[in-house]
């Protein structure tokens, strides 16, 4: 009976190697290496935190000091 197993513990480490080299990585595509070994970051592609904590600022949503708060936490 254990023949039968044998064969599906040989194919997870190479269902998940392809997973990874096939650049979804199972939804984990946006991050981690590419074809070339290289660290990809995640692209940044929204507002900056900085511009928002100014807009809320400038709209009333938070104080100066909740907005110094954040400068420092995001510097």
């Amino acid at each position: 009976m254990m023949f039968l197993f044998f064969p599906f513990l040989l194919l997870i480490p190479f269902a998940m190697m392809w997973m990874m080299r096939s650049g979804n990585g199972g939804g984990m595509g946006c991050c981690g290496m590419d074809h070339s070994g290289n660290v990809q970051t995640p692209s940044g592609g929204g507002p900056d935190p900085m511009d928002i904590a100014r807009k809320r600022l400038a709209s009333g949503e938070i104080t100066t000091a909740q907005f110094e708060e954040i400068r420092r936490a995001i510097s």
